[in-house]
């Protein structure tokens, strides 16, 4: 128990920290938005190469993915069918309830607990969630809110980001046994040591980066709260549901495991969520996707330290 109390301590204070240089002024928003563009082009790639260059490929580990991306599947079909009622209903609701922060908050709230050697727990989650992510959940987004259409083109565009490269390389190098070959390599171990240097700074320039945007909105408290509380009661609801019915019977027991599992049903709306939401939609809806993100962060975060 000390030893966890341990490892929450420096969440608070690198997210206090944040959140003071926001309130100090020292640094712009722009500076901290050219801070987050090169944490999610390169340091969140290199997390996610090095967890999955290392990782032990299990055939559980296929199903698993397969499975997170059908229950993110369930979660935005719930998402449609509830935003039929009348009383909670709002457009940007389906695409609130399914996907998470699961690469930039995720990831680093992991590791500050149950350390980096540990991603591979929670990892295995990210592979089905990226493909939803890039596959269904933001091409819908754009056909539903934007009245877009989707070309085969703008489908192929969607593995070429930083996320997607970064995961594919990490496996398919790790098939065909190349990280056994960087032991001996010294060039080869040369170039994974500075990518493994990359990954170390993820933590908690992103903690930093998170306190820093903890910023509500008044006028959207209570809608933001109502579209939180639909979330959560969905996604612990369903998602336990599917852990006791279908993954439990996949896996072996694993303490770990149960932790990145809990960690990914309570994490917030994609960050990217409010940008895309803006670049098909209106302004209001916009506020009120940001809003929800920040408060959902928040409870996150606290939700975390408590029982984790």
């Amino acid at each position: 128990m000390n030893e966890i109390v341990s490892k929450v301590i420096p969440i608070i204070l690198l997210i206090s920290l944040g959140r003071f240089l926001r309130y100090k002024n020292i640094f712009k928003q722009e500076s901290i938005d050219e801070i987050k563009k090169f944490m999610i082009n390169f340091v969140l790639p290199a997390v996610l190469f090095i967890t999955f260059f290392n990782i032990e490929m299990k055939r559980e580990y296929y199903l698993i993915s397969i499975i997170i991306f059908i229950l993110l599947n369930v979660f935005f079909i719930v998402g449609f069918a509830l935003n039929k009622i009348k009383k909670i209903s709002h457009p940007i609701l389906p695409f609130t309830v399914t996907a998470c922060t699961i690469a930039f908050l995720g990831l680093p709230l992991f590791a500050s607990v149950f350390g980096e050697e540990n991603l591979n727990k929670i990892a295995i989650i990210a592979v089905g969630h990226e493909f939803f992510i890039w596959l269904i959940l933001y091409p819908y987004l754009s056909i539903k809110l934007g009245n877009k259409k989707i070309s085969f083109n703008s489908i192929i565009g969607l593995f070429k980001t930083p996320t997607m490269i970064s995961i594919i390389i990490g496996i398919a190098l790790n098939v065909i046994g190349l990280n056994n070959i960087t032991q001996t390599n010294q060039l080869l171990k040369g170039v994974y040591i500075t990518i493994e240097y990359l990954s170390k700074i993820s933590t908690p320039f992103i903690l930093l980066i998170i306190g820093y945007g903890l910023k509500i909105n008044q006028k959207y408290v209570k809608q933001s709260t109502i579209i939180m509380v639909i979330r959560i009661i969905i996604t612990l609801g369903i998602g336990y549901a599917f852990k006791f019915l279908i993954i439990n019977r996949i896996m072996q027991p694993d303490k770990l495991f149960d932790y990145a599992y809990f960690t990914f049903l309570i994490l917030p709306p994609p960050l990217s969520l409010p940008l895309l939401v803006g670049l098909n939609s209106t302004v209001e809806n916009e506020e009120l996707a940001n809003n929800t993100v920040v408060l959902n962060t928040l409870v996150t975060i606290i939700i975390y330290i408590i029982f984790v």
